[in-house]
């Protein structure tokens, strides 16, 4: 099982490659917003809520909002997520690569 420490710098990583430029595709991109969804998903020690915080606010400087869920509404609607609880499935990197849009 992967420990939520694991998971945060799975995150942490993501941000990274968002702030620098997103050059994995799409596909991959969801997947990595899979990773942040688990973190909502897991008790988390104070410390690791903390850097996650700083995190989201690095992401979301580093992303703008898509306007509807990147999963679709089908998905959204599905899995129950909202705007707000699960914010990060529904913003862009700023500066994605062309893997992005390749499909």
């Amino acid at each position: 099982m992967i420990s939520a420490e694991q998971r945060l710098e799975q995150w942490a990583r993501t941000v990274d490659d968002v702030e620098h430029g997103y050059a994995l595709t799409y596909e991959d991109y969801l997947n990595d917003l899979d990773v942040r969804r688990t973190l909502d998903d897991t008790p988390l020690p104070q410390s690791v809520q903390e850097q996650l915080s700083r995190l989201d606010t690095r992401f979301r400087a580093a992303t703008f909002p898509s306007g509807e869920c990147v999963w679709g509404v089908d998905n959204e609607e599905a899995e129950g997520w909202d705007r707000v609880t699960h914010w990060y499935y529904w913003r862009l990197p700023t500066h994605p690569g062309p893997a992005f849009h390749d499909a």
